[in-house]
């Protein structure tokens, strides 16, 4: 047994337990967001988290939904606690998106909730959702051209959306009167809002079970527990230094190719992780706000170094990060960021990289860092109100040395499913004609790279206001491959107009596209794992069988 802080001695038992409760609890709240949410983002993609915290804001158990948002609202809770020490009360719920408070790009929006117990606040329950569109010069909030937050959307600081039980409503009629949904944005705020009181709920309830000193105890120790198993997986590796570059096709505008640098050290338990090298932050919207970034750092480390612990904050303890101000991964406000999230995939994939250029064992292919992102100003065909459609499309994971990659998902720091056609086609004036893998986009090697995805947009019956990016569509930053594995095929966009002619089009725009037209997606694949001619005889059958080798 041990004590912490001189409060309760907890035995291990008592201790695995509340500290799976504290999950448990997380996994619920996502379980209510996800069923009470109005938006198919939510409801149907899970671009959501849910976590608890320490009353000091820090992260103590997160619901594993979408890694970009790992450790990272721990942020925003510390901001609250800045700016409100001294009047927070219980029954208050805070919202905050701001990029340069804790927050990750606007439309990501955090509701949190402090959890008093006995009159004494004793935790936070949170959460952050992806919001379809939260005001700004584009539906959906979004837009790679766009050169800062202002023109991004509605900037909220941590305020009271609640006060003390009662929804604010004067924070609600601001939010309202600059959105262009306000019926999902508000119905999608009050579900989240419900989660963080079910956390409220279910953390008095072990308090009551177990007693406040003991939970107090878990929680801290929880802390302490991750910090010592990374710590401990650390020193059972080698120490050096490894590194490695990427690069995103350019800077969200018409700007050259942006740099992403990573040179690791590890030195006994403990991890350095410098990003200097990165370019300086940019004019489009690429860049990446100090949240995402610490959260691609969160995920690249547990996947590599300890890929079987839950995360907490005090994964961060064992791990040195050097990201000087102004970078594209630590950028000056008032630094455009909504389609951070491509610049976070790049980072994911050459942070592991570079993890991996110092212990080569753990080597994998490159996944895609693609991140089709589609947003459409639409109208729903059932009521003709305005509805704003966003849709993400995924692509090939790498192989690696167990077997092939993963077809058609959502990689590395995204965690996102496509929208179902159907739900396309009830909520938005816009038809599906096609969703399926594109054979030949992968990566070949003992074992090859997952496919990438096709996925064809058409708009129907008026014009409509779009806006689409992605990355990977210069060769030369396809998915690379390890041990000897090829690298994937590029990604394509199409625009296709109503009289069938093709046309390529910038992949990353904000245009109107008129009644008939068709936007044509093929992302990349993943990038296979060691040399071709390794690759097993049953495997090369299946792939002829399958056609999964012919470019469709």
């Amino acid at each position: 047994m041990e004590t912490i802080d001189n409060r309760r001695t907890v035995d291990t038992v008592t201790f695995e337990v509340i500290s799976s409760a504290l999950h448990s609890i997380a996994e619920e709240m996502g379980v209510i967001l996800k069923r009470s949410s109005y938006s198919p983002i939510i409801r149907d993609m899970d671009d959501f988290s849910c976590a608890l915290f320490t009353p000091d804001g820090d992260l103590v158990a997160q619901a594993d939904y979408i890694p970009a948002q790992l450790g990272a609202m721990s942020l925003v809770v510390k901001a609250i606690i800045e700016r409100w020490d001294g009047k927070i009360n219980d029954g208050d719920a805070f919202i905050c998106n701001h990029p340069f408070l804790g927050a990750m790009h606007l439309p990501d929006v955090n509701v949190v909730t402090p959890i008093f117990v006995d009159g004494r606040l004793e935790g936070w329950s949170g959460t952050a959702a992806h919001h379809i569109d939260v005001g700004g010069v584009n539906p959906g909030s979004e837009g790679p051209e766009l050169e800062d937050i202002f023109a991004e959307g509605l900037i909220l600081p941590p305020v009271r959306l609640s006060v003390a039980g009662t929804e604010n409503p004067d924070v609600i009629s601001i939010i309202t009167d600059n959105i262009r949904d306000p019926l999902s944005t508000v119905s999608d705020l009050r579900a989240q809002r419900a989660a963080c009181i079910l956390g409220y709920q279910r953390l008095n309830e072990l308090a009551e079970q177990y007693g406040m000193n003991v939970l107090s105890t878990v929680m801290s120790r929880s802390l302490d527990v991750v910090e010592k198993a990374v710590r401990n997986s650390l020193l059972d590796l080698p120490d050096g230094t490894g590194e490695a570059e990427g690069f995103l096709d350019d800077d969200g505008i018409d700007g050259p190719p942006t740099r992403i640098h990573a040179k690791v050290s590890k030195t006994g338990d403990t991890l350095t992780i410098d990003l200097s090298g990165s370019s300086a932050q940019v004019r489009g919207a690429m860049n990446v706000p100090w949240a995402s970034a610490r959260a691609g750092i969160v995920y690249a480390v547990r996947a590599v170094v300890a890929p079987d612990l839950g995360a907490n904050d005090g994964l961060l303890r064992a791990v040195n990060v050097i990201a000087p101000k102004g970078s594209v991964l630590n950028p000056e406000a008032p630094a455009a960021v909504s389609i951070r999230h491509n610049t976070c995939q790049r980072f994911a994939d050459t942070l592991i990289r570079a993890l991996t250029d110092l212990w080569p064992d753990e080597a994998v292919g490159s996944s895609t860092v693609s991140f089709f992102c589609m947003n459409v100003g639409s109208t729903s065909p059932v009521t003709g109100r305005p509805a704003v459609m966003a849709d993400v499309v995924g692509g090939g994971t790498g192989g690696t040395r167990f077997g092939d990659g993963v077809d058609g998902v959502d990689t590395y720091m995204s965690n996102v499913g496509v929208m179902p056609a159907e739900v396309v086609e009830t909520n938005y004036r816009i038809r599906i004609l096609k969703n399926e893998f594109v054979p030949g986009s992968q990566g070949t090697g003992k074992y090859n790279g997952g496919m990438g995805l096709r996925r064809e947009y058409q708009i129907l019956e008026h014009a409509q206001r779009a806006t689409f990016y992605a990355e990977q569509t210069n060769g030369s930053f396809s998915p690379e491959g390890a041990a000897g594995g090829e690298a994937a095929h590029p990604t394509r966009i199409t625009l296709i107009t109503p009289d069938g002619t093709e046309h390529e089009v910038a992949t990353k725009t904000s245009t109107t596209l008129q009644p008939g037209t068709v936007v044509r997606v093929e992302t990349a694949g993943g990038g296979g794992f060691g040399p071709a001619a390794e690759r097993p005889a049953e495997l090369k059958a299946a792939d002829l069988r399958d056609g999964r080798l012919v470019l469709g």
